[in-house]
């Protein structure tokens, strides 16, 4: 792979999710038409705080000390209601709402402790977590409908995670580097 001959990993920061609401996520995702749409793998289901993209494998130890600089007490997360960016004439991904006050607070601590390193996002940070990405125009009005307020559970955040995401034809791979206590 690419990647390798250049020795970068891809990497992304996340909150990683209980396997209860992941079955939770995982039965509404098998609801959604399987043409031209693709579930995210339920061990896969996370709420990523900052994508960093590819970075040198040199930098990964200056990625996780930069990351245990992070001081927070954990928090409560619900997840409720179903939309889709970025409109619903023209879906490219269905997501699932959060609501936590202190959840961008975590958000912006990751991407403070990162500055300079990866990519820079442009847009403020929006909490939710992707369920699936669609290919191509179809209409799920009626899925939105059913789900808008649906409860997908509750959970405390105690922690958050680096992880490297290899690509592969069969979806992405990803794998936890390393682990932080909040």
């Amino acid at each position: 792979m690419e990647s390798e001959e250049k020795n970068e990993k891809r990497l992304f920061v996340a909150v990683d999710l209980p396997e209860n609401i992941k079955e939770e996520i995982a039965k509404a995702g098998a609801k959604l038409p399987k043409d031209g749409i693709r579930p995210v793998a339920k061990e896969n289901l996370h709420i990523t705080l900052k994508f960093i993209g590819e970075v040198g494998t040199e930098k990964i130890e200056e990625i996780k000390a930069k990351l245990r600089t992070i001081k927070m007490k954990g928090f409560d997360c619900e997840l409720k209601g179903v939309g889709v960016f970025p409109n619903e004439n023209y879906i490219r991904v269905v997501w699932i709402a959060i609501e936590s006050e202190e959840l961008p607070h975590l958000a912006q601590a990751v991407e403070t402790a990162l500055k300079g390193i990866g990519k820079k996002e442009d847009r403020e940070f929006s909490p939710h977590l992707t369920i699936a990405r669609v290919s191509k125009k179809i209409d799920l009005r009626d899925f939105l409908e059913k789900n808008k307020n649906r409860e997908f559970g509750k959970f405390t955040v105690c922690d958050f995670a680096l992880f490297e995401s290899t690509l592969t034809p069969n979806g992405p791979i990803y794998k936890k580097i390393e682990n932080y206590e909040l």
